[in-house]
């Protein structure tokens, strides 16, 4: 299951899901990920449309052009599993 995480005192949205953080991509949002055993976590530093995305995502009203966000999604697959 995705975990995510606000971080107030680094200002900072985490999340463990790819297909969110995809979409946050496509949206140009900057990103940094770590790797923490098994699991990824993708950082997002927050702006004033950073929560207005996650919503759009996460309530299945968010648009983006589809092979925007299929690269992104192999992209970040690239980056996981190639390090």
């Amino acid at each position: 299951f995705p975990v995510t995480i606000r971080t107030p005192d680094l200002d900072l949205y985490k999340t463990t899901d790819l297909y969110l953080s995809a979409y946050l991509i496509v949206k140009s949002h900057r990103f940094s990920f770590e790797k923490q055993g098994k699991k990824a976590y993708f950082s997002f530093k927050s702006d004033p449309h950073l929560d207005e995305h996650v919503n759009e995502y996460l309530m299945g009203g968010g648009s983006t052009e589809p092979l925007k966000y299929a690269n992104s999604i192999k992209n970040l697959k690239n980056l996981l599993f190639n390090k």
